[in-house]
């Protein structure tokens, strides 16, 4: 059973792969069946990076420091008066049929915060820290080396699997905005791949599997009519083009590649993370040239910002002139003291993170015009 998916996967990137390098050579969306307003972002996407990086932030209208869900705020339009150009959020939980997320963020609103976020011209990107299917433990839980073994057809969870993905395919095609029209997002899954903390990371499952994983995945949303995604190929630490690619699922599965990284607090001057963004930049800026891929960074931060200069002198410098779309900055959490990464009003960063958002390189919300259009 195993082996006969596998081909019937092969046989998939062997015509996606042609489909993907049509799409790629005109800037459309790695889905053929993708909405208008999915291909004309991507297109959008594509010409924005020339220009300079979006700036976003993760769960941006949903919480901030000293607030919880409210409607009329948001720490980044506090400091800088626009909302960032993108906005994160997560799926953790809908698996589970639960009403709310990992991070205590309500479907219901969430959706609501999506539709308010495209209203006011943003992207929307989302990733999904899903349980561990297996065990029924988090996504940490990393046990077992036999979860994606036991998801995939044929495996006793396979059932299970698809349940999970009804729900997310349900909340996928039920963003719409006022003409009833699906609201495009960036769709990523199985985030961080090339480390070994998620029960899908490099040690927790063949290369073959993961990648019959994430076909499986894509291909069973976009059956569920979710051809509102684009879809974002994110890893952690890697040191080579090869390696980079080394669980790439083809060009039909892929329409942004990124990775996550976070200034530690062992680096006080930035150094290592300066260095380490300029290496893994080179890397993915070549493997998105090459395949016309969006490139982005997908997470990073320093958190509690301990440098009040780091947006100007640290982050900038190693993202402008990059192509890079955007970078999306980790969350600002309402119930975990220190727990954030984008400024708020009153913080030692805001008048520097002013000064970026008015740097002609770096976008924010007010900066975008028309990019479903």
């Amino acid at each position: 059973m195993k082996m006969q998916y596998l081909q019937f996967i092969l046989l998939l990137a062997l015509q996606a792969g042609a489909s993907g390098a049509t799409a790629a050579n005109t800037n459309l969306a790695s889905d053929t069946k993708a909405t208008t307003k999915t291909q004309n972002l991507i297109r959008n996407m594509h010409t924005l990076a020339k220009k300079g990086t979006m700036i976003g932030h993760q769960d941006a209208l949903s919480y901030g420091i000293g607030w919880y869900d409210n409607s009329n705020r948001c720490d980044v339009k506090d400091v800088c008066g626009s909302y960032p150009a993108v906005m994160g959020w997560d799926l953790g939980h809908l698996e589970l049929g639960s009403s709310v997320n990992l991070d205590s963020v309500s479907f219901a609103t969430m959706r609501k915060n999506i539709i308010r976020g495209y209203e006011a011209g943003a992207i929307n990107t989302i990733s999904w820290h899903a349980r561990n299917p297996l065990t029924g433990s988090d996504a940490w839980d990393i046990s077992s080396n036999q979860v994606v073994t036991s998801i995939l057809p044929g495996g006793q969870k396979n059932t299970l699997y698809n349940q999970w993905l009804d729900r997310v395919a349900d909340f996928m095609t039920n963003l719409k905005g006022k003409n009833g029209e699906l609201i495009p997002v960036v769709f990523r899954p199985y985030h961080e791949l090339s480390g070994s903390w998620f029960w899908w990371g490099k040690k927790l499952c063949t290369k073959e599997d993961f990648v019959a994983l994430w076909r499986y995945t894509i291909d069973y949303l976009r059956g569920k009519g979710a051809h509102n995604m684009l879809v974002a190929y994110c890893l952690a630490d890697f040191y080579s083009e090869a390696e980079f690619l080394d669980r790439y699922p083809g060009d039909g599965y892929v329409d942004v590649v990124g990775f996550d990284i976070y200034h530690r607090e062992n680096d006080p001057k930035g150094t290592i993370f300066s260095a380490d963004l300029k290496m893994k930049s080179d890397i993915a800026q070549k493997v998105a040239k090459d395949r016309n891929k969006l490139f982005a960074i997908t997470e990073a931060g320093y958190e509690a910002i301990p440098d009040s200069s780091w947006f100007t002198q640290v982050l900038a410098p190693g993202v402008r002139g990059r192509n890079i779309s955007y970078v999306l900055l980790w969350r600002n959490a309402f119930n975990k003291k220190g727990h954030f990464y984008a400024p708020y009003p009153g913080h030692s960063s805001a008048a520097d993170f002013v000064k970026l958002t008015r740097d002609r390189a770096f976008f924010t919300c007010r900066n975008l015009k028309k990019m479903y259009k």
